[in-house]
């Protein structure tokens, strides 16, 4: 740890934190979330958490069950669930056997009393009735299949309510973040049956809460808080005296309106990030490094999370919007996530990694920006002309620069992505837009290329593919890719909707540097 501004400043800035004041601290420090506790937050859940786990593989149950229990006491917090899951898994674990206390010396032993004669038709008569017994249970309690019906309850509502004759026995499963829904299925039908014949007269409902702790050993936990069923995003209900199935629903599956933009700003900063480690070799320390000056500007700007209308980047949990952003992990989803309350996080649901993609259709005349399924925005874009055609195959972004230098002034417009030899740049001249002029570069409108470039980050992939149709001409072309037709389905306005971030971004110009793209 240290605390000195050169060391802050210096060649280990990289690797190190900022906890408090000058207090700076390095995420491979062994006592990284002591010191967090220490020097940051006192009740920090995710630093108990971690510390508890560290304890338990150390084979410290006491001091580990202490932690457990601290990041119990913050509520909500994503850590809560998984502590309550390692407290109960200690609890269960046998405890070490006292020594065995010599025993005083025996007593002279009685003698045997006479055992008693039973007579033989007795005996049958009990042997017969045991085997009637057998039969029995055999019949009415022997092994049957227990189906399970799944289905998605369409409404937000946590789910219909079921009476029965029975007492329900509610109970809390925790899953992980991106977990398959045919693996929730599994889980939640066998415990379900587990538990059912734990609690033979009585309903059991399970309620499935996302974390973004692991539960490895999905361990059920009595239902305590209320609260907890209206963070559920799915149940299990298994009552064998009404219904031999186990009845699984999904809930709130309609997609919320900040998921998608959500899902695409963290892409989009996940993607800038994946290229700054393939650059340097590891994660930045700071997201700030991903917003430098050109040419060190993968992105233009943080895009806020839209469910929290934020774009604060926190390194430390604490759900009050914006972003964590973790750079000990390995997974991009860990790596960059909403940093938003549990039950907000299970209403938003798995953000999957999807790294942004720009596509150019040259048989279309059309650039999509795309992350995963989701398409980011849609334009009209002019080609080359013959003699010299728009390359195909697979680029990447490698130089992302404003008011770019050329030959001719203007020549690449306002802005422009480089690919190499050719670039994705704007124009002054719309008529060649949705036709074949160019000397190989893919142009946009001044004002379509002004808006695309703060959503595409530096190392994105550029496929161009599908090859001009022979009979296709160019007014053809045209009419196919007009804006009107075609409007930008997110524009940056979706992800920083002041224009703030936009307003404020670093200073993307390269100054006198002369690029010599196609054209």
């Amino acid at each position: 740890m240290s605390s000195s501004h050169k060391n802050r400043n210096g060649a280990g800035e990289d690797n190190l934190v900022h906890l408090h004041k000058n207090v700076f601290l390095s995420r491979g420090d062994s006592q990284y979330y002591e010191k967090v506790i220490r020097y940051l937050d006192p009740s920090s859940p995710e630093a108990h958490y971690h510390l508890a786990q560290q304890y338990e593989q150390q084979g410290f149950p006491d001091k580990a069950l202490h932690h457990y229990k601290e990041a119990m006491k913050t509520r909500p917090s994503p850590f809560f669930y998984a502590a309550v899951n390692g407290a109960e898994r200690l609890k269960q674990q046998p405890q070490p056997s006292a020594a065995v206390k010599p025993s005083r010396a025996p007593r002279e032993a009685a003698p045997p009393k006479p055992a008693a004669v039973v007579p033989s038709f007795v005996k049958i008569g009990l042997m017969l009735l045991l085997l009637i017994n057998l039969l029995l249970i055999a019949v009415l309690y022997g092994p049957i299949a227990v189906s399970k019906a799944v289905s998605v309850l369409k409404s937000s509502t946590v789910g219909k309510e079921v009476s029965y004759e029975t007492t329900e026995s509610p109970f809390l499963i925790t899953f992980a973040y991106g977990t398959p829904n045919a693996q929730v299925e599994t889980v939640l039908h066998q415990k379900a049956i587990t538990l059912a014949e734990a609690y033979p007269k009585q309903g059991i409902v399970i309620y499935g809460i996302q974390s973004a702790a692991p539960n490895e050993g999905h361990i059920a936990v009595p239902l305590t808080d209320e609260a907890s069923k209206t963070n559920a995003f799915v149940t299990a209900e298994y009552n064998p005296v009404v219904d031999r199935a186990v009845k699984i629903r999904f809930l709130h599956p309609d997609v919320q309106k900040a998921k998608p933009r959500t899902e695409a700003a963290a892409n989009i900063v996940r993607t800038a990030l994946q290229t700054y480690i393939a650059d340097h070799g590891s994660a930045p320390a700071s997201i700030e490094r991903l917003t430098q000056n050109y040419p060190d500007n993968y992105l233009s700007f943080i895009p806020m999370e839209a469910h929290s209308g934020s774009a604060n980047v926190r390194t430390v949990f604490n759900g009050r919007g914006g972003w964590i952003f973790n750079p000990a992990e390995t997974d991009p989803e860990r790596m960059f996530y909403p940093n938003l309350e549990p039950e907000e996080l299970a209403v938003l649901g798995r953000l999957p990694y999807a790294p942004v993609m720009v596509t150019i259709d040259t048989a279309e005349h059309t650039l999509q920006l795309r992350s995963g399924e989701a398409m980011l925005a849609r334009y009209p874009v002019g080609l080359g002309a013959e003699g010299h055609l728009t390359p195909e195959g697979t680029f990447r972004v490698g130089e992302r620069v404003t008011m770019p230098l050329g030959k001719q002034p203007g020549v690449y417009g306002t802005a422009a992505l480089g690919l190499g030899a050719i670039a994705i740049h704007g124009t002054s001249d719309a008529d060649s837009i949705g036709q074949n002029r160019s000397l190989g570069c893919i142009r946009l409108s001044n004002d379509n290329i002004e808006a695309l470039f703060p959503l595409v980050p530096r190392g994105a992939a550029v496929v161009i593919a599908g090859g001009r149709p022979a009979a296709a001409s160019d007014a053809d072309a045209a009419a196919k890719a007009t804006s009107s037709t075609i409007p930008p389905l997110m524009p940056p306005s979706l992800f920083d909707p002041d224009g703030a971030a936009l307003k404020g971004r670093s200073n993307e110009n390269a100054g006198s540097t002369v690029f010599q793209w196609l054209g």
